[in-house]
Protein backbone atom coordinates (compact mmCIF):
# COMPACT_ATOMS: atom_id res chain seq x y z
CA UNK A 1 0.00 0.00 0.00
CA UNK A 2 1.53 3.59 -1.06
CA UNK A 3 1.82 5.62 1.72
CA UNK A 4 -0.50 8.80 2.29
CA UNK A 5 1.61 10.43 4.94
CA UNK A 6 5.42 10.84 4.64
CA UNK A 7 7.59 12.04 7.30
CA UNK A 8 9.62 15.67 6.93
CA UNK A 9 12.74 16.29 7.62
CA UNK A 10 14.10 17.91 10.93
CA UNK A 11 15.93 20.68 9.04
CA UNK A 12 12.25 21.17 7.34
CA UNK A 13 10.70 21.90 10.60
CA UNK A 14 13.28 23.82 12.06
CA UNK A 15 13.32 26.36 9.42
CA UNK A 16 9.50 26.55 9.64
CA UNK A 17 10.05 27.62 13.42
CA UNK A 18 12.99 29.92 12.03
CA UNK A 19 10.43 31.26 9.68
CA UNK A 20 7.26 31.97 12.15
CA UNK A 21 10.41 34.13 14.17
CA UNK A 22 9.98 31.16 17.30
CA UNK A 23 11.63 32.15 20.60
CA UNK A 24 11.25 29.34 22.27
CA UNK A 25 10.01 25.59 21.84
CA UNK A 26 8.18 24.07 24.81
CA UNK A 27 8.10 20.32 24.68
CA UNK A 28 7.48 17.18 26.54
CA UNK A 29 9.76 14.02 25.80
CA UNK A 30 8.39 12.98 22.11
CA UNK A 31 9.41 10.24 19.79
CA UNK A 32 7.17 11.11 16.72
CA UNK A 33 9.28 14.17 16.83
CA UNK A 34 12.31 13.47 17.95
CA UNK A 35 14.61 14.14 15.32
CA UNK A 36 13.54 17.87 15.56
CA UNK A 37 14.39 17.68 19.08
CA UNK A 38 17.83 16.64 18.35
CA UNK A 39 18.32 19.06 15.82
CA UNK A 40 17.09 21.89 18.01
CA UNK A 41 19.41 20.96 20.83
CA UNK A 42 22.28 20.52 18.48
CA UNK A 43 21.63 24.58 16.55
CA UNK A 44 21.01 25.36 20.55
CA UNK A 45 18.31 28.31 18.85
CA UNK A 46 15.31 28.63 19.37
CA UNK A 47 15.76 26.86 22.93
CA UNK A 48 13.70 24.59 23.94
CA UNK A 49 12.23 24.05 27.52
CA UNK A 50 11.50 20.53 28.50
CA UNK A 51 7.96 20.50 30.93
CA UNK A 52 6.48 17.41 32.47
CA UNK A 53 3.02 17.24 31.28
CA UNK A 54 1.06 18.99 28.10
CA UNK A 55 -0.82 21.84 30.55
CA UNK A 56 2.78 22.49 31.92
CA UNK A 57 3.53 23.13 28.00
CA UNK A 58 0.95 25.11 27.51
CA UNK A 59 1.03 27.46 30.60
CA UNK A 60 4.67 27.51 29.76
CA UNK A 61 3.92 28.92 26.58
CA UNK A 62 1.47 31.52 28.20
CA UNK A 63 3.96 32.66 30.32
CA UNK A 64 6.38 33.51 27.76
CA UNK A 65 4.13 35.18 25.65
CA UNK A 66 3.10 37.64 28.71
CA UNK A 67 6.75 38.24 28.68
CA UNK A 68 7.05 38.89 25.13
CA UNK A 69 7.70 35.66 23.80
CA UNK A 70 6.70 33.73 20.74
CA UNK A 71 6.44 30.41 21.96
CA UNK A 72 5.17 26.98 19.75
CA UNK A 73 4.30 23.97 22.24
CA UNK A 74 5.92 20.63 20.49
CA UNK A 75 3.51 17.95 21.41
CA UNK A 76 1.77 14.83 20.26
CA UNK A 77 -2.07 14.55 19.40
CA UNK A 78 -2.28 12.56 22.66
CA UNK A 79 -1.41 15.67 24.28
CA UNK A 80 -4.29 17.98 22.47
CA UNK A 81 -6.17 15.21 24.30
CA UNK A 82 -4.63 15.49 27.60
CA UNK A 83 -4.94 19.29 27.66
CA UNK A 84 -8.39 20.23 26.48
CA UNK A 85 -9.57 22.22 29.41
CA UNK A 86 -6.25 23.75 29.60
CA UNK A 87 -6.24 25.18 25.73
CA UNK A 88 -9.94 26.12 26.26
CA UNK A 89 -9.11 28.06 29.16
CA UNK A 90 -5.90 29.60 27.74
CA UNK A 91 -7.27 30.30 24.66
CA UNK A 92 -10.87 31.64 25.17
CA UNK A 93 -10.84 32.56 28.94
CA UNK A 94 -7.53 34.29 29.13
CA UNK A 95 -7.30 34.95 25.14
CA UNK A 96 -3.41 33.67 25.06
CA UNK A 97 -2.43 33.08 21.64
CA UNK A 98 -1.16 29.44 21.91
CA UNK A 99 0.85 27.69 18.53
CA UNK A 100 0.77 24.29 18.43
CA UNK A 101 3.08 21.86 16.44
CA UNK A 102 1.89 18.52 17.06
CA UNK A 103 2.59 14.99 16.01
CA UNK A 104 0.10 12.30 15.23
CA UNK A 105 1.54 9.80 17.34
CA UNK A 106 0.64 6.25 16.26
CA UNK A 107 -0.93 7.21 12.55
CA UNK A 108 -1.01 4.35 10.21
CA UNK A 109 0.68 6.33 7.61
CA UNK A 110 -0.90 4.41 4.27
CA UNK A 111 -4.36 5.43 5.44
CA UNK A 112 -6.43 8.91 5.41
CA UNK A 113 -6.70 10.52 9.12
CA UNK A 114 -10.70 9.56 8.84
CA UNK A 115 -9.83 6.24 8.05
CA UNK A 116 -7.67 5.11 11.43
CA UNK A 117 -8.41 2.50 13.74
CA UNK A 118 -7.02 4.29 15.96
CA UNK A 119 -9.39 6.56 17.79
CA UNK A 120 -6.63 8.90 18.90
CA UNK A 121 -5.84 9.36 15.59
CA UNK A 122 -8.98 9.80 13.81
CA UNK A 123 -10.89 11.97 16.71
CA UNK A 124 -8.41 14.56 17.16
CA UNK A 125 -9.60 17.30 13.80
CA UNK A 126 -13.03 16.38 15.13
CA UNK A 127 -11.82 17.47 18.62
CA UNK A 128 -9.79 20.37 16.95
CA UNK A 129 -12.96 21.58 15.32
CA UNK A 130 -15.39 21.44 18.34
CA UNK A 131 -13.22 23.75 19.74
CA UNK A 132 -12.82 25.74 16.91
CA UNK A 133 -9.26 25.31 16.73
CA UNK A 134 -7.89 25.98 12.79
CA UNK A 135 -5.61 23.47 12.30
CA UNK A 136 -3.46 22.26 9.22
CA UNK A 137 -2.65 18.74 8.28
CA UNK A 138 0.72 18.36 6.69
CA UNK A 139 1.41 14.82 5.01
CA UNK A 140 4.57 15.73 2.71
CA UNK A 141 7.43 17.31 2.38
CA UNK A 142 6.01 19.66 -0.02
CA UNK A 143 3.73 21.13 2.20
CA UNK A 144 6.82 22.03 4.56
CA UNK A 145 6.38 25.60 3.34
CA UNK A 146 2.71 26.04 5.08
CA UNK A 147 4.42 24.88 8.30
CA UNK A 148 5.77 28.93 8.97
CA UNK A 149 2.51 30.59 8.51
CA UNK A 150 0.52 28.51 10.13
CA UNK A 151 2.94 28.53 13.95
CA UNK A 152 2.84 32.33 12.99
CA UNK A 153 -0.66 33.09 12.66
CA UNK A 154 -1.89 32.69 16.53
CA UNK A 155 0.56 36.03 17.20
CA UNK A 156 -0.83 37.83 14.41
CA UNK A 157 -4.80 37.26 14.89
CA UNK A 158 -5.12 35.92 18.79
CA UNK A 159 -6.41 32.23 19.01
CA UNK A 160 -5.11 28.93 18.81
CA UNK A 161 -3.69 26.93 15.77
CA UNK A 162 -2.16 23.84 15.29
CA UNK A 163 -0.14 21.66 12.87
CA UNK A 164 -0.82 18.54 12.47
CA UNK A 165 2.12 16.38 11.15
CA UNK A 166 0.85 13.42 9.55
CA UNK A 167 4.17 11.05 9.82
CA UNK A 168 7.31 10.91 11.92
CA UNK A 169 9.85 13.31 11.42
CA UNK A 170 12.95 11.65 9.55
Amino acid sequence: MTAVATGLGADQVVAALLAADVSHVVTVPDTHQRTVLDALDERQEPPVVRAATEDDVLGICAGLWIGGGRPVALIQQLGIFASVNALRGLTYDLCVPLSILAGLYGREVELDVAASQKSSVRLCQPVLDALAIPWVLIDDPADAERIGAALAAPFARGGAQVVLLGAPTT
